[in-house]
């Protein structure tokens, strides 16, 4: 009786070689693991971001837009910049400019609602800023009358004045608000107070020179080039702290050692 015996197909050595890893696993190359390699289940997809959330700094601003109230991401958006070109000049305003804009441009064109619109919130535009400016006029006089008892308890006390002093508290009456000429607390009073100290010794230096120059001009002696040069640097040095109390609102005097 004859034995028969079944031969392999003619790929079955290819593939059993195809199915053995190099750490003796019969595993196929499309799931082998190791250097580059991640298992299937974690690799991306074809045609698929590997960041799909996007980059950090999206993710970021959009996570913090979802955060916000409703009425901080109204704000927030009104002020967004828009491009416009008025005649040859290109200009930036926020969302809420061009509304008022678009708005007041349809009231002109005859439209009955922007119209109504329009007039409705200029009125209470002007209705609010009345309510600030008496809001202010009443600190205002408030702030006066009650100044001279704030500043006599701080006397019996050995304590220094209350600041600001009320000579540097102004009403303007053209903007209708409170304006501050001098300092509002005790350290920028001894700001003022170096600054004003300093002036004082740089004028008096500036009277010595331009003194020293005329009388050398009497007595027929040219003033020597070296004595100008100092003279126009005291007067640099003086505009310095003329443009110091400038640019504070400060006016030269100390107010905050006036009594009450």
């Amino acid at each position: 009786m004859s034995k028969t015996f079944e031969t392999d197909p003619p790929d079955a050595d290819k593939e059993s070689e195809s199915r053995v890893s190099p750490v003796g696993e019969d595993v196929a190359d499309d799931d082998k693991v190791g250097y580059r390699r991640p298992p299937k289940s974690f690799q991306f997809k074809k045609g698929q971001s590997g960041n799909p959330r996007g980059s950090s700094r999206k993710v970021q601003r959009r996570l913090r837009r979802q955060g916000l109230p409703l009425d901080d991401l109204i704000l927030e958006n009104s002020q967004t910049l828009l491009r416009i070109r008025e005649g040859n000049r290109t200009s930036s305003i926020n969302v809420k400019e061009g509304m008022i804009r678009k708005l007041s441009a349809l009231a002109l064109s005859g439209n009955r609602l922007a119209l109504t619109a329009s007039l409705k919130m200029i009125q209470a535009a002007e209705k609010n800023t009345l309510a600030e400016a008496l809001d202010h006029y009443a600190t205002y006089r408030d702030y006066q009358d009650q100044y001279a008892a704030r500043a006599k308890a701080c006397r019996d006390r050995d304590l220094p004045p209350p600041l600001p002093h009320t000579d540097d508290l102004h009403f303007d009456y053209n903007t209708f608000k409170l304006k501050i000429t001098g300092p509002i607390n005790h350290e920028q009073l001894h700001r003022l107070e170096k600054i004003l100290e300093a002036r004082e010794l740089f004028l008096k230096m500036i009277e010595e020179q331009r003194a020293d120059a005329e009388e050398c001009a009497q007595q027929g002696c040219p003033y020597s080039p070296k004595d100008l040069e100092i003279l126009s640097l005291l007067e640099n040095y003086l505009r310095f702290f003329d443009n110091e109390l400038e640019k504070r609102g400060w006016l030269p005097r100390i107010a905050g050692r006036k009594e009450a």
